[in-house]
């Protein structure tokens, strides 16, 4: 079996499925987050590891999008404690530098270190930390990115600085596949609805959850992709109940919504570098 992650080659991405599939998984890889969706949806693939938040960066709003858009569900979630480096071709000292390239989420996760040691250096940005180290492998200037073990192995480069991130870095994963989660076992849900636009419907439908004191991990609200004028609501909730129980909380919540997307209930699986 085949699964994808988002390239190229060194991303975390990578380094979370090595964890979650094991190293001897045959991975392929995606140039985007789009890409991911479309491979799984069109059974190119067995599944992909899509990341969909950080602790310190927020939710991945293409992550979010896609779940509403595509025709997939959720099988599982990877926890991955990101440790992120100062690379370069040569050992420079910091005062060296000229140009540092790197990808937004990670600008943000070592603000801190750039902001003391790197201020006032040219940045250039690219969609990945593994894209970043790749352009900063065929780079003449001085410079310097941020990246993973994994990827300065695979292009060759300096660890001149260690864990340069700030604290509580960890970037969270899920597992999508092909079609509808029907087991509908694990102990957290989510979906997806769209409400009426009329005053108290949002209150109307959290009580479905409160009545059953059924915990909201996650709640996050954007402009809907599927009913226009509307906003749809993200949640994950802890379902400790049976197949029924949790029928019963779909059904009752339909009463409430222009529509509802059930992707699927699963387990946390937490990894370590």
């Amino acid at each position: 079996m085949t699964y994808a992650v988002l390239g190229p080659r060194g991303t975390f991405s990578e380094d979370a499925a090595c964890f979650y599939w094991g190293e001897k998984a045959n991975l392929c890889t995606a140039a985007s987050i789009t890409d991911l969706f479309i491979m799984v949806e069109r059974g190119e693939v067995e599944g992909a590891l899509v990341p969909i938040d950080n602790t310190l960066a927020g939710s991945i709003n293409l992550t979010m999008e896609c779940l509403e858009m595509n025709s997939v569900s959720i099988e599982g979630e990877f926890l991955l404690p990101i440790k992120q480096h100062l690379l370069s071709c040569e050992k420079y000292e910091l005062e060296e530098v000229e140009l540092l390239i790197s990808q937004p989420a990670a600008l943000i996760q070592c603000d801190r270190f750039i902001k003391t040691y790197l201020k006032g250096i040219r940045t250039e940005i690219t969609d990945s930390t593994a894209r970043a180290a790749k352009l900063l492998s065929e780079e003449p200037r001085k410079a310097v990115c941020i990246g993973s073990i994994r990827a300065a192995e695979i292009y060759s480069l300096i660890i001149i600085r260690r864990d340069i991130g700030d604290e509580n870095n960890v970037t969270r994963f899920i597992h999508i596949a092909r079609g509808k989660n029907e087991e509908k076992k694990g102990d957290k849900s989510s979906i997806i609805f769209s409400l009426p636009n009329k005053p108290g419907t949002l209150y109307r439908a959290l009580g479905v959850f409160a009545k059953r004191n059924l915990n909201m991990s996650k709640i996050e609200s954007r402009p809907s992709s599927r009913v226009k004028g509307s906003f749809s609501f993200y949640v994950e909730f802890d379902s400790p109940f049976d197949h029924a129980g949790l029928e019963e909380v779909l059904k009752e919540l339909e009463n409430h919504c222009n529509y509802i997307k059930y992707l699927g209930s699963y387990r946390t699986i937490k990894g370590e570098i």
